[in-house]
């Protein structure tokens, strides 16, 4: 049996699939469960390293292990890497026989190209969570100046995209009615909040009913601002965000500082039937449903024009099955060399 091994060696406290059930948890960390979870149900042997993991256990046939145990697992196959490039040098040292692969879930500077400068005993590829992700890693490490460089002497990085996985919505109850004055920002702060509180001000001088609901992650404690007809819910457990989601008129999402790599919220949201008012700004338009259409954050009158229109007419938006369970696994399949 293939064994794959996931490592996470910054996330500051464990986590595992009752955390992902029961409470707020960041996208990447939710992500990786998920598709720990899909390789394990498909008949791969699957492993989760957490640093800061004290005890072993095992849930839905994932095995999850910290520091003190890493020295007790079978040699595994293949090891996914998440962020830290670093990483990469000390679980080689620790398992030279298996194949390497880093996986990243946000965009990176010129610098990053110099990484490939760096002397590993054995070759690794990146995977990314988007084609938008894949295309702008590939021209900082394969095709910039330093990029170029490096071609002449070493291969060039190989470059996988898998899809963070979202669980098709089950229709359990009678579908909750819309507050067509309800907005939500579902997002860590430091996601443009700032300019997100700042064009919601202005709009709700001349769209008087809005009001803005606010929760993060459970990550970021940072202290909300007091402004009129904004509320903050704080972290909510998964159910909870599916309501909130589920009865506003759209996740309202109008900034441009800060460019998403996948962002679950898009997905998340279309999935549920609701739209993303969202500038056209990293993978926005690759993840979110073709009748999402973007807005220009910049532009208060668009912005005021679009939440009206919504109001009402709602864009049919749903659920994407490119995020489905069997559709992520064969991107990993390919990923890991597997098909």
């Amino acid at each position: 049996m293939t064994h794959i091994l996931f490592a996470d060696t910054s996330h500051p406290k464990p986590y595992d699939f009752e955390d992902l059930a029961a409470h707020a948890m960041g996208g990447t960390e939710s992500s990786l469960l998920r598709t720990a979870q899909i390789l394990s149900i498909h008949g791969y042997q699957v492993t989760v390293f957490q640093q800061y993991r004290s005890t072993v256990c095992n849930q839905q046939t994932v095995h999850f292990i910290g520091p003190d145990h890493l020295t007790q697992i079978t040699s595994p196959d293949h090891v996914v890497i998440l962020r830290k490039f670093p990483q990469l040098i000390v679980f080689q040292k620790q398992f030279p026989g298996a194949q390497f692969h880093l996986w990243i879930h946000t965009y990176k500077s010129w610098e990053y190209v110099l990484k490939r400068g760096i002397r590993l005993k054995q070759p690794w590829q990146l995977i990314t969570n988007s084609k938008t992700h894949a295309t702008h890693c590939d021209k900082i490490l394969n095709h910039s100046f330093f990029g170029n460089i490096y071609n002449l002497f070493k291969p060039k990085v190989s470059i996988k995209t898998c899809y963070n996985p979202i669980p098709k919505p089950v229709i359990t109850e009678q579908i909750p009615k819309r507050d067509l004055n309800k907005l939500l920002f579902l997002s860590a702060p430091n996601k443009g909040l700032k300019q997100v509180l700042n064009t919601f001000q202005q709009i709700n001088r001349h769209l008087k009913e809005l009001k803005l609901y606010i929760a993060n992650p459970g990550y970021r404690e940072d202290h909300p601002e007091d402004i009129p007809n904004v509320y903050y819910l704080g972290a909510l457990p998964p159910e909870d965000v599916k309501h909130h989601i589920a009865t506003s008129l759209c996740v309202f999402y109008p900034q441009n500082t800060f460019a998403e790599t996948f962002g679950l919220i898009y997905a998340e949201a279309n999935a549920l039937g609701t739209p993303v008012l969202a500038h056209d700004i990293g993978a926005a338009r690759e993840i979110l449903h073709p009748n999402n259409v973007l807005i220009d954050a910049d532009d208060n009158y668009q912005i005021t024009k679009t939440l009206v229109q919504w109001q009402r007419e709602l864009p049919k938006v749903n659920y994407r099955e490119e995020f489905n369970v069997g559709a992520v696994y064969n991107q990993w399949r390919s990923a890991l060399g597997f098909s």
